[in-house]
């Protein structure tokens, strides 16, 4: 779609919460009900239907610079039955998420057959998949570093080579040990869903910040919004206590709620400091304590300076790597140990269409980060949701030009603020700026 007819607007971006002196940038005033229509073409818009479910799906980067292209990913898979559906959160680049994507599908598949041949005719234990799903999770994540140690065992096996034997070892365009040290300095969150084939049970495994909300219909009428996903960051007290807890004697272990000050999750993500030298301003990505990846924060510091730093490409952040050396005493300092909840489902809303679920990257939460007069909580973020399509699915809500993507109605709704705003709607696909303006933001909606 050509943007170029359209009158031409500025903007500053409060909502966004970016300083008041900041811009003004432009935008193209595109109106709807064009501006809804390349929505759903720039997300990718997208209806799943398998045999035991239906699951509306979205992602969005509007950044048209491929530099700044999502690193977010989803996966909508049926196993005779089984409903399997995650959202994966990227970040410092794609090869980390791009490898779980590939690899933990077919772990946890893995798994599930062999604990169900176990059980024979007897039902599958509710523990026995909650366990195989976190045991899943941790394995691709052990992959990852025993990649790493079967090149440098250990640090002993590190000393004793130079520079440049490792560049060697490691660097090259058609070098596979190459991609194995990427992975390992990249990094990405989970969120996993696994419903059995009677729609009886519904397992979340959760790591990072991406989250996971059920919507389910009451008896009443009116329509529940449960969080079933753990937030790991530095907002959540119990992760930074645990951190702590582990490393006793380190003052710097958990700093300005950041693991080791660098990264603001403890079981994920780094938070980038990202400066944009074109301005005066510069943009800051929260991230997880908890997460497949940056092994950064899990292994001895000797691999960062000996093997990370002497890879290319090298990592994509600007935080002094030399700053945060010193503070890694007794690693790991992030965990990918994902938390993992059981919902049994009601027999009364199987098959009715009387319960969903919605899984999200943090971006869908950050669009809602700056509403005024105060940020809503995200439970009441949850509720917004979970009411908007629940009066959705009941009829009392008219669909937006016939769209039936209910992931694409949570995703309008919240870059237009929570409210019926076409012109910032616009705003948020057309402005014209070098860089991205916000954070990858991926919505699937399942029915259950």
């Amino acid at each position: 779609m050509s943007y170029m007819s359209y009158p031409q607007r500025s903007t500053r971006l409060e909502y966004l919460g970016f300083p008041q002196d900041y811009g003004p940038w432009t935008y193209r005033a595109v109106p709807d009900p064009f501006i809804s229509s390349e929505l759903a073409r720039l997300a990718s818009a997208q209806i799943i239907t398998g045999k035991a479910s239906t699951t509306s799906c979205v992602s969005l980067q509007p950044c048209p610079d491929p530099d700044e292209r999502s690193q977010d990913r989803f996966l909508v898979l049926d196993w005779d039955g089984w409903s399997f559906a995650a959202v994966f959160d990227g970040h410092g680049g794609e090869e980390a998420v791009d490898y779980v994507i590939e690899e933990l599908p077919s772990f946890i598949r893995t798994a599930l057959t062999e604990a169900l041949t176990d059980a024979g005719t007897t039902p599958i234990g509710r523990s026995a998949v909650s366990s195989l799903l976190q045991s899943s999770i941790q394995a691709v994540d052990d992959a990852l570093t025993n990649a790493v140690k079967r090149l440098f065992p250990d640090e002993v096996a590190l000393a004793a080579l130079t520079d440049e034997q490792i560049k060697s070892t490691i660097n090259g365009p058609f070098n596979a040990n190459n991609l194995a040290i990427l992975r390992c300095m990249r990094g990405t969150t989970a969120l996993v869903s696994l419903v059995d084939p009677k729609k009886e049970n519904l397992w979340v495994a959760s790591l990072g910040d991406c989250q996971a909300v059920l919507g389910v219909k009451n008896s009443n009428g009116t329509w529940d919004a449960t969080i079933l996903s753990a937030n790991h960051n530095g907002a959540n007290h119990a992760e930074v206590a645990r951190i702590r807890k582990e490393h006793p004697g380190e003052s710097e272990c958990v700093k300005s709620g950041r693991v080791l000050g660098a990264i603001a999750v403890t079981r994920g993500e780094y938070f980038l400091l990202t400066p944009r030298p074109a301005v005066n301003i510069r943009r800051f990505y929260l991230h997880d304590y908890l997460a497949i990846g940056d092994h950064i924060f899990k292994l001895p510091s000797s691999y960062t300076n000996r093997v990370f730093m002497n890879c290319v490409p090298g990592f994509r952040v600007s935080t002094k790597l030399e700053d945060l050396l010193p503070r890694i005493k007794s690693p790991p300092y992030l965990s990918a140990l994902a938390d993992i909840q059981h919902v049994a489902l009601s027999p009364s809303t199987a098959n009715k269409c009387e319960a969903f679920l919605i899984l999200c990257s943090d971006g869908l939460v950050d669009l809602y980060r700056y509403t005024k007069p105060r940020r809503p909580a995200l439970q009441e973020i949850a509720t917004q949701w979970v009411h908007a399509l629940g009066e959705r699915m009941d009829g009392k809500i008219a669909k937006v030009g016939g769209e039936d993507n209910t992931a694409l109605v949570l995703l309008r709704h919240a870059l237009m603020g929570g409210r019926e705003d076409p012109d910032r709607l616009a705003q948020m696909l057309t402005l014209e700026i070098p860089w991205r303006w916000m954070d990858d933001t991926t919505v699937l909606v399942q029915s259950l």
